[in-house]
Formats: structure tokens, sequence, C-alpha cells
């Protein structure tokens, strides 16, 4: 696959109550780790392991075919492994110094890696001789701060793209868009044959903007580099389409009715049921469209020239660090090592079908190639807007929270909303 070149993002700050995270009283070097890097074979030690509760029911077969492989080959470390990280977790955990010996992390994609290593939350791992050759630059500054590497280095990629069904489009003899007016065409050729297009979650924040994050690149790509460079504006044209676009979507019945009250779980439902034909989603809830039994199909939106440009976001699926209060530093970066070579990735990829970033990582079956069935990797406007917001101004959060649910439900034009976005620019500068 074709892969993104990203600078490494700024680092802005988080919430206050993030920013106010207390030093958990260790040195970011654990004086255990002093004498020798290497795990003691014949030492007996339990690691207590947070992975991601969000998406427990999409990784959970992986992390046990994982951390069986991973007890196998060290008989002397057993593994309480437990679904239980979640942000507001692993944030109350630093404050109180209770993190569990390993956790997840979502690495530079997010504030908040930086603001645990700050506080004194995390353990370096540069001399556990972590085998990062595989790696590329962009994977390594996701899981660095300030040159220092602090989780197991990316080996997935996230995105958004649309899923459809394949036995509605075949019903009603429409194909997959090869240029953007042909997805224009598609959409109004579904709503007048009496079916929903897309299945939207307009209760859930993320989530309800995943057709805007999927959209972007086909459409406003340049606009976004310029934005992220420090020389564009919100008010660009191909931005203003955009967001007019979803409104337009939204004024012509497009959308689930009555989506302000339908949460992930219910769009999801939606589109498996057959009740929609199209839901905009991303790569890591692949298994729950297959699992779900429906003859799923997946396409990128593409450019006006026919271009599928995938908005690129690294998966924090296995990208775990390691507390500095941990009493076992060495067995705990040696699981993070683990997670970190090719024999766990391809237990994930085996389990879950996940898009791989690494070149050696062997594709799951035909709906990974279909995932990853992109010409290049484009901007995330999650990252654009993270890159650009200050401690005083969040332009994800008037993304997430106004942009997106007022062009949903069609109370601000494509005009207001890059306005709306501009003028907190603004007050960035």
């Amino acid at each position: 696959m074709t892969k993104g070149k990203t600078k490494k993002a700024l680092l802005v700050a988080a919430g206050a109550s993030v920013l106010l995270l207390a030093a958990c009283g260790n040195n970011t070097e654990n004086p255990a780790s002093s004498n020798g890097n290497s795990a003691d074979a014949g030492k007996q030690v339990e690691l207590t392991v947070w992975g991601d509760q969000a998406n427990q029911s999409s990784f959970e077969s992986a992390f046990t075919a994982i951390n069986k492989a991973f007890e196998d080959e060290h008989p002397n470390i057993k593994l309480n492994y437990q679904f239980s990280g979640t942000e507001t977790a692993i944030d109350t955990a630093v404050k109180s110094n209770s993190l569990p010996d390993v956790f997840f992390v979502q690495g530079n994609k997010t504030p908040k890696m930086k603001l645990y290593v700050e506080s004194g939350a995390l353990l370096p791992l540069d001399s556990y001789e972590m085998d990062t050759s595989r790696y590329g630059e962009d994977a390594l500054e996701y899981a660095m701060v300030e040159g220092k590497l602090y989780a197991a280095p990316p080996a997935f990629m996230d995105s958004q793209l649309i899923f459809y069904n394949k036995d509605i489009f075949e019903k009603e003899g429409v194909t997959v868009p090869a240029t953007f007016d042909e997805f224009i065409t598609l959409a109004a050729t579904l709503k007048d044959k009496g079916i929903t297009p897309f299945s939207v979650p307009g209760k859930a924040e993320f989530e309800r903007a995943w057709l805007a994050f999927a959209m972007m690149p086909s459409t406003a790509e340049e606009a976004l580099n310029k934005i992220k460079e420090g020389t564009g504006s919100f008010n660009d044209p191909d931005i203003i389409k955009t967001f007019q676009t979803i409104r337009d979507f939204a004024d012509k019945g497009y959308f689930t009715k009555d989506l302000a009250s339908v949460d992930n779980a219910g769009a999801q439902l939606a589109f498996t049921n057959g009740k929609s034909a199209m839901i905009a989603d991303g790569t890591w809830n692949d298994p729950t469209f297959v699992g779900a039994g429906v003859n799923l199909g997946r396409f990128y939106i593409p450019t006006a020239s026919g271009e599928r440009i995938a908005p690129q976001s690294f998966s924090n699926a296995t990208t775990y660090a390691v507390s500095a209060a941990t009493e076992h530093p060495a067995e705990a970066a040696e699981y993070v090592k683990f997670l970190s070579g090719q024999k766990a990735q391809q237990l994930f990829e085996d389990e879950t079908g996940a898009v791989p970033a690494l070149q050696d990582i062997t594709p799951r079956d035909e709906g990974v190639k279909e995932l990853s069935a992109f010409d290049s990797l484009g901007h995330n406007i999650y990252s654009v807007l993270t890159d650009v917001s200050t401690e005083e101004v969040k332009l994800t959060d008037i993304f997430l929270q106004q942009v997106i649910p007022m062009l949903l439900t069609s109370q601000i034009d494509g005009q207001q909303a890059a306005d709306m976005l501009e003028e907190a620019l603004l007050r960035t500068k």
C-alpha cells in the first residue's frame, strides 16, 4: 500500500482536568531497570494490562491469541489482561498514581501521551532493546515524546470509508462510484428508489463525523494541507463545498430519520439490517459488520478525477505503554516488545482483519484488500484540527460538537460552517 508521510504533530494542551495531572512521584527512569533491561526468566510475576474498552468486541479474540502466545514464550510472566482502559479511567489512574503495569495509549494523535510523560507516569523504553527497524519515521514519531520511545509503534492504520450493502446495490442496479459526481448521483438514485442512502449516528459525537472524515480528502485535500502548514483558510472553496454537500444530503433526506436520537450501535444495526444502503465508519469496525452477516462491500470516496485518498490515522490497537511505577519494568517492557513484533501483529491481523501499515503483515482476506484499496493516504481532518488548536481554542471540539451536528440537522450551511472554524482559527493566531 502507499504510505503517506506525516509530520510530527504539534502537541496541544488537552482539557483542564488533564492539564492538572499530578506528578506521580516517580522519575521517568525507573530505578528497577538501572541494573539491566532483560526480564528475569526465573522470577514469577503477574502483569496487569489494560486494553481498549471501547474496542473490546473487536479486539478480544485477537488479544486472547496474542496473550496466550506471549505467555507460552514467557512462562514466568502471567498476564492479568482487562478491557478496562478508557480515557477517563487512564486519566484518573495517572492522577492517583494507580496505573496498571501496561496500558494502551493513543500516541501523538492526541496530547495525552505527552501529558502523561510530563507527569512522570510513563517509562521510557529506549533502553529495553526494542527493535524498531520495521517502522517508518512517521510510525516512530507516533510512539515518541521529545525523541524518546514510550510505546509500541503502530502496526495498523485506521481510516474512514464507506461500507455498503452489496445486496441492495445489486438489487437496485447501482455500482460503486468511480468519481465524486457519481458518489453524489448514487445517493440521489438510492433515495429516489425509496432507500435511505446513509445510516448516521447523530447522537454519537465522534461517529457522526465519519462521513466528513471520509469525504474531506476527496474534496479538500490541498486545502487541508495548507491549513496544516499555516497558510490556508477554512473559507477555501473546496472546504465550503464539502460542508455544503453534507448540508445538501441532510436537506434531501439522505440520512437516518431522526438521527439526533440514534447512537452508533443503532446506526450500525440499521445498516446491517438492510434499512440503509451505506454507512461511513472506521476500518476497525469491519469485523462488526462481517460478523453481522451483511453482504459487505467497501470503498473510499473518489475525487473528481477518480483517485481514492484515504484519511490516515494510525491505529492504537497495539500501541501499549508501561507505567513508570510498575514493580516489573523489564517484564512489562517485554510485553510491549512482543506487541511491536511481527508475530503478535500477524495474530492480530488474522483475528481482526485490520488494515496493516507494515508490508510484512499478510492481509487476512479479500475484505482487508478492499480496505487497503486506496491510491494514496491523505489528511485526517481531526489531526489537522488538532495541529492548529491551542489550549484556549480547541477547533476539534468546535468541529465535533457544533459544526457537524448543525450540518447534519440543516441548521447551518457550508459557508456558515466554514466561518465558524475560520473565526476560531483566527483566535489561535
